[in-house]
């Protein structure tokens, strides 16, 4: 479904109950699947353009080009460091393919860009060298792996780890290392990274029968996010989703690592989704791309709470328009 009638649903909302002057709404579900909106005032959009071209050192000169829908926070921020910037701003009309990419990267003469991680993994699946424009290309909307940037990089694309969210108007740490970009502060509260600057959200608004609730989630200037983190020197070290936690049968079972365990046996990718069960707590169902294979060896392998439930074969994974697993789209898929 387009994009459009939800964000101007939302915004009739606002402009309704006032409070939103001069601000822009981006729908997300994040890792946890639950829908909402994130409300940024165009200051804070503006703050983290302006953040970002000053990280990147974008000059007029420049070509950007804008392959991410707009209407998420990362393709819409390209827009503004344009405008900011004086650079030129070329956009990606066609569908994704990573050979139409690199050539229209080549012809527009293209040096700096953003893809997310499944993006990368295309253009290294595909072996195609990076255009001879290309100065930076910035990685976001999930964990890039070493071993993909490693090939990246080999490949002459001069690939640029990022970390940030909708809830700070894009990125907040920029290149290896994960440095946090100048005006961002952080630190640790119970184990989840906790965010301060200029580019933080307004609040978060949730559906709530026919209308809508808005939330400011600050505490004092501090976003608490759902990452668990380190601080290493001036950089974050990402250590996974705190809200992928689930606790089985008393035990608690880290859904990213068991993830991981499953992509490693069967080669290809995988996602868990975990529902509610009255004895143990919660059941994890695993959904994996390509044909049926027997996981009932590896499965007897696993201690008792990290055993699946199901195991489930599609062609296909859901996937939103940045290429993240949409988990939310399995919740009830195949669903007693």
């Amino acid at each position: 479904m387009d994009e459009a009638p939800f964000v101007n649903e939302v915004e009739r909302w606002a402009k309704k109950n006032g409070g939103f002057r001069r601000h822009r709404f981006f729908r997300t579900s994040g890792s946890s699947g639950r829908e909402k909106w994130v409300a940024l005032s165009d200051e804070a959009l503006e703050w983290s353009a302006r953040s970002v071209i000053g990280a990147l050192g974008i000059v007029s000169k420049d070509v950007l080009g804008l392959a991410l829908p707009v209407i998420h926070v990362g393709g819409y921020g390209m827009i503004l460091r344009a405008q900011i910037s004086g650079a030129s701003l070329v956009k990606l009309e066609a569908r994704w393919n990573a050979g139409g990419f690199a050539d229209w990267c080549d012809v527009n003469r293209v040096t700096i860009t953003s893809l997310v991680p499944t993006q990368v993994y295309d253009l290294v699946s595909a072996r195609l060298e990076c255009p001879t424009f290309m100065r930076t290309l910035v990685v976001g909307g999930g964990p890039l792996d070493a071993e993909l940037t490693r090939k990246a990089r080999d490949l002459g694309w001069p690939v640029v780890p990022s970390y940030g969210m909708t809830e700070t108007s894009s990125q907040v740490a920029t290149g290896d290392g994960l440095p946090l970009l100048q005006g961002w502060e952080a630190k640790i509260v119970e184990g989840r990274l906790a965010l301060k600057g200029d580019g933080l959200l307004s609040a978060i608004i949730l559906r709530k029968g026919d209308g809508f609730v808005a939330e400011d989630p600050k505490i004092d200037g501090w976003y608490v996010t759902s990452d668990r983190c380190e601080l290493v020197g001036t950089g974050l070290r990402v250590l996974g989703r705190a809200d992928r936690l689930v606790k089985i049968l008393g035990k608690l079972v880290n859904l990213e690592e068991l993830e991981e365990f499953w992509r490693g046996k069967l080669e290809r990718e995988v996602a868990l989704v975990a529902r509610p069960n009255e004895r143990r707590g919660v059941s994890l169902f695993l959904f994996y791309e390509g044909i049926e294979v027997d996981l009932a060896r590896w499965n007897a392998s696993l201690p008792g709470p990290e055993r699946l439930a199901e195991a489930i074969a599609i062609d296909l994974l859901p996937r939103s328009v940045l290429g993240k697993i949409d988990r939310l789209a399995l919740t009830d898929f195949n669903k007693d």
